[in-house]
């Protein structure tokens, strides 16, 4: 997660806020419902037998009228589709309230493995609810997130998004919000689409196909429904773009003084590293200091030939500008190969006139294999320690070994970046299993329902070519045999070990029998179980004189359980990456709720609409004990042209599986060092462990705001809400960056999360997460639609316009903590935050003709407000937009919904903004918020019977 990212990890990810987004498709006239009147949405493929079905998202009670307080924002298939035909998650992040949501882009970790994970108002995934018709889909990942395309995309008619205040209707996770995938399960026909896409860069070549079948039995009482998808994304080369080799970072001043006119830190092109593929002596041991020194900047090329370092300019003990060094920033993909496989099938049977059983399944499928980077040896970590070598090492050069005997150097201290094995890369194969069985029905006027479902992630994730550490340190010591061939000179002592002597003077050097030697995978082998139950009673008891009361209540359970095995060698720590440590745990929850909606007034003057919701939910969890969670709402029309609604709540979200009971895996960390000048210190060894002790969160929520739909203007829509989510004893676990900022400034405390070596080198970070700090954000969201026959306007033009704006303004995001300063990063670029986001579009229908022009927009903010312009020379970041568009035409010949289409992304081909990520020297840009593809083209076909 990057928002917020020094300050408390784990804590909030990318992200802006929720918005009100009024599909054209949503609401075919005024008479109709509207945003967030959250009835159902009917696609073209829907039969007309789910008409009468109304379905609430946002709340427990469904009945005709119902309007929830709470915001819900819908969108249907078709806006889905034009947003973005490739996958869903790609077409929800357009919006601004899920613009930060990560897939596979560069820099967004390996836990995920190219799935892609919702994230409400930037607060984070995990704060964030995936359900599929109103129930849980079984978690695909360790932290319990959802791969939300892994839901079956060809059957989806809607996506509801409900923004706050959703603890009470469905548990815990909703801190942020709920994202409710509605399915079309009673489809019936065959339909089927394929789509072929890439860059004007020839690249990111991708191919999706789907098929749907869907057909009733046994006399209309049952139906079958079957879906299947395959989607193939080639990814993009980490240098494939200008702007990517361009090697903008934010690097340490040299001459800074602290002083806006040279402050400590400045953006700068052509950043690399000080580091050489072919190996670079940083300094020798063993002399006096001259020299020791007198070695530095000794580099060697092919054969092993020394050579003169260039090391630019701007030079620190880490990062140069231009010269000889290493460019990071072009190594790992811009965006990550992937291939996902899916199958979903619903069988429904109607046992009697109101009652109805149904058993549905799924299978998903994700594979990517992604660049990290070639294997290290760059600092003072053990992970990734520099090279010593000897003055009788058998593969050094003559020339240098002379120079050391003759100064009485007896050891030279060289970095090196391993080019021949390749780069090291993770294999990550994601495995999920969902199962559902369950019953509808009515007893009296009371509906009545259940299930349950059982569910399994299996997740691969293999780190391959990745030194064992020990086998490097004894293969890199090569020394001369008495029979006078070079050898390890563990062999010496111990003949038959197997150690196979590494050559790392210049690039190719290294024999291919000792790259095996030295390398291997380190593994971590998950595996997540999911059983949930739950029973649903809702009807209507008795009415007042303004309308009948509604009421549900319910029971859930829930158990996660969750394994992590690895191999001996990890347990040792002994690769360079991964060493994941084995664990196991689990929980259980128990909860019961209630929810009614009471209407207060009903058709009468200034009063034509009030009406209460309020909801309770009581839970209980086997590691942390119970909790209650609430809300209470009011819906009032003074006027039938203008619907008000404000909503409190009480939200919850529980520590997963991960953050209980995780022994960590071994990552590395790029900090500031303040106790050296702040010199960038890279890769050093970072553990994150879990902590059983840890409590749920409680977030107060409260929204409010109103819906305009002016009668005098038919078709117009105006809305307009704000939000505040505070969230106390938030999940947050220190990151490295602010435990040494925080230990500099003298806290004993945070000093305890890192270690050093005799000469004051960080050599390893460990942590664990704690219910540690305070979140706080809180913004205003407007929408603004438009839907006009053009023949209204001139006779002469026919078909239909539909505008649509929507802008979300965050006003604040603050984080604090004990022993924290307060922040707010609200406009923040480097935190994903700025003060605006928006999204226009244009939407003209004639016939079968349909042409839709969307115009994505980030505001303008500052770099990093965290810092002074005393601490960092690049303060301001200009505003960014991008133009989408899709045409499409239907055609009978391809069945009742068949079209061609052409969708272009970025249109115009812009660059990203220049904004590197805080102590990231791998990525030139935000990602989260920047397009990073350039213009891509998809070319698609769908046909329905």
């Amino acid at each position: 997660m990057i928002a917020v990212r020094r300050i408390l990890a784990a804590t909030t990810a990318m992200g802006a806020v929720a918005i009100c987004f009024c599909s054209p498709v949503l609401a075919q006239s005024p008479a109709e419902p509207t945003q967030n009147e959250t009835t159902v949405a009917q696609s073209a493929d829907a039969p007309e037998a789910n008409a009468a079905d109304i379905v609430v998202t946002g709340s427990r009670v469904s009945r005709p009228g119902f309007t929830s307080p709470t915001p819900v924002t819908a969108l249907s298939s078709t806006e889905l589709a034009k947003s973005s035909p490739s996958t869903v998650s790609e077409a929800l992040r357009t919006l601004p309230a899920l613009t930060n949501t990560s897939g596979t882009q560069r820099n967004s970790g390996s836990a995920g493995g190219g799935q892609s994970f919702l994230n409400l108002r930037g607060l984070g995934a995990t704060r964030t609810l995936t359900l599929v018709d109103g129930r849980r889909f079984v978690s695909t990942n360790i932290t319990g997130s959802v791969d939300a395309n892994l839901i079956p995309s060809a059957l989806i008619e809607r996506v509801d998004l409900v923004t706050g205040g959703a603890s009470a209707a469905y548990g815990s996770d909703a801190v942020a919000g709920v994202v409710n995938f509605i399915l079309n399960s009673r489809f019936e026909g065959v339909k089927a689409s394929a789509q072929y896409g890439l860059t004007s860069h020839d690249d990111n070549h991708e191919f999706v196909a789907t098929l749907t079948g869907g057909t009733a039995f046994a006399g209309g009482r049952g139906h079958l429904v079957v879906s299947g998808e395959y989607f193939e994304n080639k990814g993009i080369r980490g240098d494939a773009r200008d702007w990517a080799r361009s090697g903008y970072q934010v690097i340490t001043n040299p001459n800074g003084n602290g002083t806006v006119a040279n402050p400590t830190q400045i953006l700068s092109p052509n950043v690399r590293l000080v580091t050489s593929y072919g190996g670079l002596i940083l300094n020798g041991n063993g002399g006096t200091a001259a020299a020791n020194a007198s070695f530095r900047g000794i580099t060697f090329g092919p054969g092993g030939v020394p050579q003169t370092f260039d090391f630019g300019t701007l030079t620190t003990a880490g990062t140069q500008v231009g010269g000889s060094g290493v460019d990071n920033a072009s190594i790992q993909q811009i965006n990550r190969p992937l291939t996902r496989k899916s199958v979903y099938a619903r069988a429904t049977f109607d046992v009697a006139p109101e009652w109805s059983l149904f058993g549905e399944g799924s299978y998903g499928e994700v594979h990517s294999d992604y660049i990290n980077g070639p294997n290290v040896h760059n600092s003072n970590a053990a992970q990734t320690a520099y090279i010593t070598i000897r003055q009788d090492n058998a593969y050094l050069p003559e020339s240098i070994r002379a120079r050391m005997i003759a100064s009485g150097v007896t050891s030279l201290t060289m970095t090196r970046w391993d080019l021949e094995d390749g780069k090291t890369h993770t294999d990550n194969l994601n495995k999920t299993t969902r199962f559902v069985g369950g019953f509808e029905g009515k007893i009296g006027d009371w509906k009545l329902d259940g299930y349950y479902q059982w569910g399994q992630n299996r997740n691969t994730n293999i780190v391959k070519t990745t030194n064992k550490i020990a086998n490097f340190n004894q293969a890199v010591d090569a020394v001369r045999a008495p029979d006078g061939s070079i050898v390890c000179r563990s062999t010496l002592t111990s003949p038959g070990n197997g150690c196979v002597p590494f050559n790392p003077f210049g690039v190719g050097s290294p024999s291919a029998a000792s790259l095996t030697y030295v390398n291997g995978e380190s593994p971590a082998y998950i595996r997540t179980t999911q059983q949930a139950a739950a029973l649903n009673l809702s009807g209507e008891p008795f009415s007042t004189w303004a309308g009948p009361v509604s009421l549900a209540i319910g029971a859930e359970y829930r158990r996660e359980t969750a394994r992590v095995r690895s191999d001996a060698l990890s347990l040792l720590n002994g690769y360079k990456i991964g060493n994941q440590q084995p664990w196991s745990g689990d929980y259980s929850i128990r909860e019961f709720y209630a929810e009614t909606v009471v209407p207060l007034a009903n058709d009468i003057p200034m009063l034509r609409l009030l009406e209460a919701n309020a909801a309770v939910r009581r839970t209980h969890y086997s590691t942390s004990g119970s909790v209650t969670t609430w809300k209470g709402g009011l819906t009032y029309k003074p006027i039938e042209d203008l619907r008000l609604r404000i909503t409190r709540s009480r939200d919850i979200r529980a520590p997963n599986l991960n953050e209980l009971f995780s022994k960590g895996r071994q990552n590395v960390s790029t900090v500031r060092d303040p106790f050296r000048n702040n010199v960038i210190a890279s890769n050093i060894s970072s553990l994150t462990t879990g902590n059983p002790n840890l409590k749920p969160e409680i977030a107060n929520t409260l929204t409010y705001g109103g819906v305009y739909s002016p009668s005098w203007a038919q078709g117009l829509q105006l809305s307009v809400d704000y939000y505040r989510i505070k969230i106390d004893g938030a999940i947050a676990t220190v990151t490295d960056q602010v435990a040494l900022d925080q230990c500099f400034a003298g806290s004993a405390d945070f000093c305890a999360l890192s270690s050093r070596d005799a000469a004051g080198n960080l050599t390893a970070f460990r942590s664990s997460p704690i219910n540690y700090s305070r979140l706080l954000t809180s913004g205003i969201d407007i929408e603004a639609s438009y839907r006009v026959p053009m023949a209204s306007m001139f006779d002469w033009w026919k078909g239909q316009l539909n505008l649509r704006a929507v802008a979300n303004r965050v006003n604040h995001f603050t984080t604090s903590a004990p022993g924290l300063t307060t922040l707010d990063v609200a406009g923040s670029i480097v935190d994903s935050q700025p003060h605006w986001r928006a999204q226009g579009q244009l939407d003209y229908t004639l016939d079968r003709f349909n042409l839709t022009l969307i115009g994505r927009y980030i505001g303008s903010g500052t770099y990093d407000k965290s810092r002074s312009a005393a601490q960092l020379g690049f303060r301001d970041v200009r505003a960014q937009a991008f133009m989408d568009g899709q045409i499409s035409y239907n055609l009978p010949q391809l069945g009742r919904t068949g079209q061609i289409y052409l969708n272009v992304r970025n249109i115009l081909n812009t660059d990203p903004r220049i904004a590197p990520l805080a102590g990231n020297l791998v990525i030139v840009t935000n990602p989260f918020l920047y397009d990073t593809t350039g213009r891509m083209f998809r070319f698609g076909v769908r046909a329905s019977f």
